[in-house]
């Protein structure tokens, strides 16, 4: 019955974003729910993650322009035109194009590389990868020490990471990249990083206790 609360909790929040299907100028199109926007950038969530596209990336939303507006039917399409065909005709693909020799194998810009390790750090993913590795370690070791030894031995988390890098590379920008270090790697950031689990923890539980309030039923069913 809790899997259902939550389920339903998760519904209400999705269910009050804007869905729609984002087309990029270089090609891309990324379909999710909105968030938020403004003349500037477009925030969407995509399968859970939220990422930012600015006025220069988005060449239409669902077929419309992008004004920044809320409502992307209202605003007339005509103007748009021509300032959504300047970034389209910048040559970004064309300037990376001689920095392929200087990638690895990989794929990915070297700098924007850099970068995604750098958040990857700052964010804790690699750090969370180390401590949730070492903990299934523990937990193997206990009853067989040497299948525990043997994973150790073939698993490295530098690999796994290296598999996440195009993930990374694929949904955020070099823009995204720099913007999520500034804040992340900031007191703020850290100390946000630090509260997530706890927040998250104390606020599934009171979400299950108020629907318990709600349908005290389902708690006698259980405890009888």
């Amino acid at each position: 019955m809790r899997v259902f609360f939550l389920f339903v909790l998760t519904i209400a929040f999705i269910s009050s974003a804007q869905a729609a299907t984002i087309n990029l100028t270089d090609g891309r199109q990324v379909q999710g729910t909105i968030v938020s926007q403004d003349s500037k950038s477009l925030q969407v969530n995509v399968d859970g993650v939220n990422m930012t596209y600015y006025a220069d990336e988005i060449k239409d939303i669902d077929g419309q322009p992008f004004t920044g507006s809320t409502d992307q039917a209202a605003q007339p399409a005509a103007p748009q035109a021509p300032e959504q065909a300047a970034p389209a005709a910048v040559p970004t693909e064309t300037t990376s194009a001689p920095q392929v020799a200087a990638t690895d194998e990989s794929g990915i810009d070297p700098e924007k590389k850099a970068l995604i390790l750098k958040f990857i750090d700052v964010f804790g993913t690699r750090q969370a990868l180390i401590n949730n590795f070492q903990l299934m370690l523990q937990q193997i070791a206990k009853d067989k020490p040497d299948e525990a030894e043997k994973i150790r031995e073939r698993v490295k988390v530098d690999e796994i990471i290296d598999r996440l890098l195009p993930i990374y590379d694929r949904n955020f920008t070099t823009d995204d990249l720099r913007a999520f270090i500034a804040f992340y790697g900031s007191p703020v950031g850290q100390k946000l990083i630090s509260t997530i689990p706890e927040l998250m923890k104390e606020s599934v539980q009171e979400s299950v206790k108020y629907m318990e309030e709600k349908f005290p039923e389902v708690k006698q069913d259980q405890g009888s």
